[in-house]
C-alpha cells in the first residue's frame, strides 16, 4: 500500500463504519507494530501503554464474570481476534468462538489465529441478531464488549443471546449509550453512514425487563474509560515512521480520534457493562 492510499484511509475514517475499522486496523498496528484489540482503554497506570490500557478493559469485565476455566465462550462482535486469543491464553477456556458481521475483521482474526498457534479459538462471519451459525444453548458464557451500539435491532440481538446462552449460562454486554432520550443534530446525520445505533440506559433497562434475561450487576465505568483515553499523549510519541508525513498524519489520527471519544463520553455518552444470566 503507497503512502498516498494510507492518507485516504485515514482520511476517509469517520464517513463510513466499514472504512472506520479498516483505518483503525491500519493505524492501530502501524502505532505497535501488530494489531490490537479495537475497544477503548481503561485507566489503571499512568505509564499503561495503549495495548496494555486496552488489556485493562478486558481484564476489568471478565473479572466481573465466573472463572472461564475450562468453559465454552461465545464472544459476538469480537472485531479482529486479538482479544478472543488474549482471553483464551490468559483465562483458559476450553474453546472460544468470535462472531463478527465483517468479513474484513474475520480475515485478520484467522490470521492472528494461525500466528498465536490457538487451536481451540475458532472465528466466523455471522450477525449478531441472527446468529445462523450458532446452536441453541451451546454457550457457557456470551461475551459482547463495545459493539451493540452498532446493532440496529438490539432486541432481536438480546433474544440471540438467551438461545444461545446454556440455562444458567453468563453473559456480559459492554456498551457505549447514549445520555440523550434521542439522536440530534450532527449525531443524527453522522450516525447513518456510522451505523451508530445508541440505546440510552432507560431503553436498555425497559428490554432487559422484557426479555427472558436476567441482569445480576450494572456498572458505569465511564470516567474510568475517559481517564483512560486522557493519557494518548503518552502513545503518540512512539509513532515513528521513516515518512515525515506520514508520522504527522497518525499524530493527528490519534488525537483527533482521541478527543472526539473523551468529549463525546464527557457530553453525550456513558460507558456501561451489564453482566447477568440465562436462568435455569
Amino acid at each position: 500500500m503507497n503512502f498516498l492510499k494510507k492518507i485516504l484511509k485515514l482520511s476517509g475514517t469517520g464517513f463510513t463504519h466499514g472504512q472506520y475499522y479498516e483505518s483503525m486496523n491500519l493505524a492501530l498496528k502501524r502505532l505497535n507494530n501488530e494489531h490490537t484489540m479495537l475497544h477503548y482503554p481503561l485507566f489503571v497506570n499512568e505509564s499503561d501503554s495503549f495495548i496494555q490500557a486496552q488489556r485493562n478493559l478486558t481484564d476489568y469485565c471478565i473479572s466481573l464474570l465466573d472463572p472461564l476455566l475450562n468453559k465454552e465462550i461465545l464472544e459476538i462482535g469480537c472485531g479482529n481476534g486479538v482479544q478472543a486469543i488474549y482471553i483464551y491464553k490468559k483465562f483458559g477456556p476450553a474453546i472460544i468462538t468470535g462472531v463478527d458481521l465483517s468479513e474484513a475483521n474475520i480475515k485478520i482474526a484467522q490470521s492472528e489465529k494461525e500466528l498465536a498457534k490457538t487451536d481451540n479459538v475458532h472465528f466466523l462471519v455471522d450477525d449478531a441478531q441472527n446468529l445462523s451459525q450458532v446452536r441453541s444453548d451451546s454457550a457457557d458464557v456470551l461475551l459482547n464488549i463495545e459493539s451493540a451500539f452498532h446493532y440496529p435491532d438490539k432486541s432481536a440481538f438480546l433474544s440471540e443471546v438467551h438461545r444461545v446462552l446454556k440455562p444458567g449460562g453468563q453473559f456480559l454486554i459492554a456498551d457505549i449509550i447514549s445520555t440523550r432520550k434521542k439522536r440530534e443534530g450532527i449525531m443524527k446525520i453522522w450516525g447513518k453512514p456510522m451505523v451508530h445505533h445508541f440505546w440510552n440506559q432507560s431503553r436498555y433497562d425497559e428490554e432487559f425487563l422484557k426479555s427472558e434475561l436476567e441482569i445480576k450487576n450494572c456498572e458505569d465505568i465511564t470516567l474510568q474509560v475517559r481517564k483512560g483515553w486522557s493519557i494518548y499523549r503518552n502513545w503518540i510519541p512512539a509513532i515513528k515512521r521513516k515518512s515525515f508525513f506520514l508520522n504527522v498524519a497518525f499524530t493527528i489520527f490519534y488525537f483527533i480520534n482521541a478527543r472526539l471519544n473523551i468529549y463525546f463520553l464527557q457530553k453525550r455518552q456513558q460507558y456501561f457493562i451489564y453482566v447477568g444470566i440465562k436462568p435455569a
